[in-house]
């Protein structure tokens, strides 16, 4: 009996022993980010019906001439739909006949873009390539004031083209409470108002060119620096810092603004059909970044619009001195779908 009893007690020692062992079967995963002020969706398959509009704008600038050169895409709206999924992003539009949407008196314009980002909680880096061929005069009636009393079309020119490759990086200080994925993508919801100040990095090579003086007739641009124009090339490369805030109104709809400058080293030539005018830089650019969005973002559906301009000015304290600006317009809606976490993603912990 003896012998039992001290069987009984060493068993329940060492089953105390064990209990009081801390269970490492379930370990609670601290969000990196405050839940009172985001909350994820990463984990919902989102599909969204968009329509996009890009534009491009060259304004060539002398500040002894009276007026600039502004000229302007005419591209079209092309509708598609996005897929996204956790860090994944997919989007496919294409232009449809009849809701082009553009203004043909503008002409037409060919147009190839090309955009990659990440957005994590902390970066943001986004690389996008754009390539457009064919802009009209925008500020036509500043060189002939009766030019729409002779014919109703802006001034077309075929041949006059523009090419950016850009790459900016900023870091998000107040990550944790603001979240720029619910400003851009909805992937996370801002519960409650909240901004950050931004810091970043920024390249940027633009090439603009046209085949033929930018001349139409003995009035229209005679006399202006640009005339003889032919093509400038410039490689930027420098430090950019702003501020994002997003207000959020009703719990569930929102307004977002961006606002980013950027101070560059600027390194360039321009070469004229006068030879002789050929001209190599190194000076200062500038940029700009601004973004205004506006939505509802519900727990399934949600929906939008989304507007983003990117400009950059080459040459700042010179005389003459050129300004690229890239637009991008988005109006969507959404719906969010549970979906099963694959097995491989979760053994890479996506």
């Amino acid at each position: 009996m003896k012998k039992v009893f001290l069987i009984f007690v060493f068993s329940l020692v060492v089953w105390h022993g064990k209990s009081a062992e801390p269970d490492t079967s379930f370990q609670k995963i601290i969000p990196a980010y405050d839940t009172n002020f985001i909350q994820s969706y990463r984990d919902l398959f989102h599909v969204t019906l968009v329509g996009v509009n890009k534009q491009t704008g060259i304004t060539l600038a002398n500040v002894n001439s009276t007026y600039d050169l502004t000229f302007k895409t005419n591209n079209p709206f092309a509708f598609g739909i996005a897929l996204d999924y956790k860090w994944a992003t997919l989007e496919y539009t294409k232009t449809i006949h009849g809701l082009e949407l553009r203004t043909d008196k503008k002409g037409e314009s060919d147009a190839f873009a090309f955009r990659f980002g990440f957005t994590g909680r902390k970066f943001r880096m986004e690389f996008f390539i754009r390539s457009t061929t064919g802009l009209y005069l925008d500020n036509v009636t500043d060189f002939d004031p009766d030019w729409f009393s002779k014919q109703p079309d802006y001034p077309h020119f075929d041949s006059l083209s523009s090419v950016a490759i850009s790459l900016s990086v900023y870091y998000t200080f107040n990550h944790k409470k603001y979240s720029n994925t619910a400003a851009l993508w909805q992937i996370d919801w801002q519960k409650r108002s909240a901004g950050s100040p931004v810091i970043g990095f920024l390249t940027n090579l633009e090439d603009v060119a046209t085949a033929s003086p930018l001349t139409l007739n003995d009035t229209l641009l005679i006399s202006h620096y640009y005339e003889d124009f032919k093509e400038g090339a410039s490689l930027k490369v420098g430090l950019s810092g702003g501020y994002m805030h997003t207000f959020v109104i009703k719990k569930r709809f929102y307004v977002h603004g961006a606002l980013i400058q950027g101070f560059l080293y600027s390194h360039g030539i321009s070469e004229f059909y006068n030879d002789d005018k050929t001209r190599i830089y190194n000076t200062m650019g500038i940029s700009l970044y601004a973004r205004l969005t506006a939505g509802y973002n519900g727990k399934k559906v949600y929906g939008g619009v989304f507007f983003v301009s990117d400009v950059f000015m080459d040459e700042v304290l010179s005389d003459f001195y050129n300004v690229n600006s890239y637009s991008y317009f988005r109006i969507y809606v959404g719906y969010r779908f549970p979906i099963k976490t694959p097995g491989w993603m979760k053994k890479l912990n996506l």
